[in-house]
């Protein structure tokens, strides 16, 4: 079997990196929660939460990073952007596993 091609790759990374996927949120969140949840997620990053260190897409986990949720809010907070994520992130649904419960604690 061949290798998928750079181009294939590059479209897979796109989409497993949807701001959506990335922030654990729904296509219909609005701004409030949007902030809120980045704010969330870049504070548990920088705290070394291991729960905040990666995020569930339809091929299994992926790490997330304080760029790639910088990055997820910048992509969200422009609304044609946005609307191609929510059509994506639209299509994914029911294909993602259940998130796990997240925690702002530490583990005791």
């Amino acid at each position: 079997m061949a290798a998928p091609s750079p181009d294939c790759e590059n479209h897979l990374r796109r989409h497993l990196a949807n701001p959506f996927l990335v922030l654990e949120l729904a296509p219909e969140a609005g701004r409030s929660e949007l902030e809120r949840q980045g704010a969330k997620l870049l504070a548990m990053l920088a705290a070394g939460l291991a729960t905040a260190a990666t995020y569930a897409t339809p091929l299994g986990p992926r790490e997330r990073t304080a760029d790639l949720v910088r990055e997820a809010l910048a992509e969200l907070r422009d609304p044609a952007r946005r609307l191609i994520h929510e059509w994506w992130a639209h299509g994914l649904a029911g294909r993602i596993p259940a998130a796990r419960p997240r925690s702002s604690r530490p583990p005791e």
